[in-house]
């Protein structure tokens, strides 16, 4: 066992318009909201035991002084990514592209099974929207 027993996982994303974002990412994958807040605007919103947080860009925390987020400058220079795991990732790229959503990169299905495409959000944050072997 580690020294922290962790009971859930989750991100925060910093981005331009909390609302937009949160429409993004339930619409698109599914997401349901769990708690919104107006004063600053922040989302907090699950799925599949996942927490995906929302908050204004630029945005700083009275208990974390001097550190503030930002959304990345461009798609193809990420940090990290986010992954989203589901169960047929070429209906899923077709439902995606269909809806208007940046899909950057087609179906690959590796040698060894499932497959993966790439989707940019709104902030330029990549997403790998993967389906297991």
């Amino acid at each position: 066992m580690g020294l922290v027993n962790i009971t859930r996982a989750g991100a925060i994303l910093s981005v331009a318009d909390v609302w937009a974002s949160r429409d993004f990412y339930t619409e698109n994958f599914g997401f349901s909201v769990e708690q919104q807040y107006e004063d600053p605007p922040y989302v907090i919103l699950v799925s599949g035991g996942t927490r995906l947080s929302l908050s204004r860009a630029g945005n700083s925390a009275d208990d974390l002084r001097g550190f503030s987020q930002f959304p990345p400058e461009a798609p193809e220079s990420q940090a990290t990514m986010l992954v989203f795991e589901v169960e047929d990732c070429g209906a899923s790229c077709e439902a995606l592209t269909l809806a208007g959503v940046r899909v950057v990169s087609s179906v690959f299905r590796p040698p060894w099974g499932g497959g993966r495409f790439f989707v940019v959000d709104p902030d330029n944050y990549l997403i790998e929207v993967e389906e297991l072997a």
